[in-house]
């Protein structure tokens, strides 16, 4: 009896030890700030539907020399943006992947994740004339699982992401926005007008205050992005599975 008893306690202890590792593997691979003992944050945009406040924001960044992260949707990428996201390709900002078309990656299988980000890919690719391997992603809505399973952050890691990226700040209001500043903080905006005037007032200010403005992947300490002439063309799910086993 003893010995069963020592076997089941033993048996709880190795689960709990299991459960605790994909917990901080978990929390280790979702991020929502940098590193607080520097003092830098990065600014980031989301979903870019409006171009004349994208133009906004990436005038912005360049009038004050530092970099905004984009996180863009493959569906709003018209060949008529293409001049302005070459330039944003070609400049010290940016592009990360925000999915193909904004859907909650919760309600998606693994076949749907993939195809939400690599499709983003290819459009990315396809108004570029070049790959651009984005290499910061973050979910739309900053959606990911709560019932312990985490098919989404593994579906995102196999297909090659490090991290889902999400946020510590999301305000409009630039003095509340200051206020919650912190070294590593990754801030949150969207092409609206009063994001655009938020960030007037902010950047220079965070300036003055001595904070070094990075991207999320300089943030993250990941290597700038390598582009290549190989562009991203769009592999059906089954397809790729075989390539991954190869």
């Amino acid at each position: 009896m003893r010995k069963r008893m020592i076997a089941w306690v033993l048996t709880c202890a190795s689960l709990l030890a299991l459960c605790m590792s994909a917990q901080a593997a978990a929390k280790d691979f979702t991020v929502r700030h940098g590193d607080q003992t520097r003092k830098r944050v990065a600014v980031t945009i989301d979903d870019c539907f409006s171009l004349e406040h994208t133009v906004a924001a990436f005038e912005l960044a360049n009038r004050y020399e530092v970099p905004i992260t984009f996180f863009m949707l493959g569906i709003n990428l018209p060949e008529q943006d293409a001049e302005v996201w070459r330039a944003i390709a070609d400049s010290q900002c940016e592009i990360g992947n925000h999915t193909y078309g904004h859907i909650s990656l919760t309600t998606l299988d693994a076949r749907g994740i993939y195809a939400q980000l690599m499709k983003a890919q290819e459009q990315l690719d396809a108004k570029l004339g070049y790959h651009y391997p984005m290499q910061v992603m973050r979910p739309p809505y900053g959606h990911l699982n709560r019932d312990g399973k985490n098919h989404v952050l593994k579906a995102i890691e196999d297909v090659g992401y490090t991290h889902a990226v999400l946020w510590d700040v999301s305000q409009t209001d630039p003095e509340q926005c200051y206020r919650r500043v912190k070294n590593g903080s990754i801030l949150l905006f969207h092409t609206q007008a009063k994001d655009i005037r938020c960030l007037e007032e902010l950047i220079p200010r965070l300036l003055e205050d001595g904070y070094e403005l990075v991207t999320v992947s300089e943030m993250l300490d990941m290597p700038p992005v390598a582009t290549s002439t190989d562009m991203y063309t769009y592999v059906y799910y089954h397809d790729w599975q075989k390539q991954q086993e190869q």
